[in-house]
């Protein structure tokens, strides 16, 4: 219960930016198809541009979909209206730069913990860089998508320097999760949970709100780190982390669904059909 107690708060927080960020992707809009108006009649091609912009604010759109859906009690069809209306917008502002614009399927699955979400995603990645304190971090994996002891799922914290802070190591055995947690020269601490998803509160210690020392504010105290994932291609499950970075910037991350709409473009000389995978509800700032 912290744990969506915690996400809920999160997401509530996030809510109050959606109405700026209606406004802000519309004035981007505007902006998008100015410059490309512009630099149409200066003979210059534009077709990066405004894909890349187009890219940029339908993932915003679709994550703001999102939280404004968890508002209002999972209403699937809020979500769709919430996309739908984005569409319309984007498909009349486009239209005056000589564009058509349309989007499929709105739908959206659990992640992979890869780096785009997907299954076929960036299997080793850095999750967040230059961390000075965290102050959530829960994984949720699926227990019947981890690897065996031979390709374990594992989160690490590593310095500026490359050595490894602390670490978890994560694989399915026999329907059960086998966890390792190593902090530095230490010697390991174990688990081996049952359950098809058990909730991992890595900064509360417990695990399914029973206390397991995973020691990891204590082993990342003082540093400047970055968390890295490894082997995450066979495994979906959720990830929300919180803190401060080292710059004195709060970040929340949160990965707990993926949208993979395909993004279509076209004009008198180009054209481009995009599947566009958008984790959600995404970084929360």
């Amino acid at each position: 219960m912290k744990k969506l107690d915690d996400s809920a708060q999160l997401l509530l927080i996030a809510g109050f930016a959606i109405g700026v960020g209606i406004v802000v992707i519309t004035v981007m809009l505007n902006n998008v198809i100015y410059a490309s108006n512009m630099a149409s009649e200066s003979s210059i091609d534009t077709s990066r541009y405004d894909i890349a912009n187009a890219i940029q604010t339908t993932t915003e759109a679709y994550q703001d979909a999102y939280i404004y859906s968890r508002q209002n009690g999972n209403n699937s069809t809020l979500y769709e209206e919430y996309i739908n209306s984005y569409t319309r917008k984007v498909s009349q502002n486009y239209a005056t730069g000589g564009f058509t614009f349309h989007l499929q399927n709105h739908n959206y699955s659990e992640p992979y913990y890869t780096h785009n979400g997907l299954a076929g995603g960036k299997g080793n990645w850095t999750l967040v860089n230059n961390v000075n304190t965290t102050e959530s971090f829960f994984i949720t994996p699926k227990t019947s998508t981890m690897g065996n002891e031979s390709n374990p799922l594992v989160f690490e914290a590593v310095n500026q320097s490359g050595s490894s802070l602390w670490s978890i190591k994560m694989y399915n055995s026999s329907g059960n999760v086998n966890i390792t947690v190593t902090v530095g020269s230490l010697a390991p601490n174990y688990s081996n949970n049952t359950g098809s998803n058990p909730e991992l509160n890595i900064t509360g210690n417990k695990i399914n709100n029973e206390t397991f020392i995973f020691n990891y504010s204590a082993s990342t105290e003082g540093q400047d780190y970055s968390i890295n994932i490894y082997n995450a291609s066979n495994t979906i499950g959720m990830c929300t982390i919180s803190g401060n970075l080292t710059s004195g910037r709060s970040f929340t991350l949160m990965r707990h669904n993926v949208a993979n709409p395909t993004l279509k473009m076209s004009s008198s000389r180009m054209s481009v059909n995009r599947t566009v995978p958008v984790l959600l509800p995404g970084g929360i700032p």
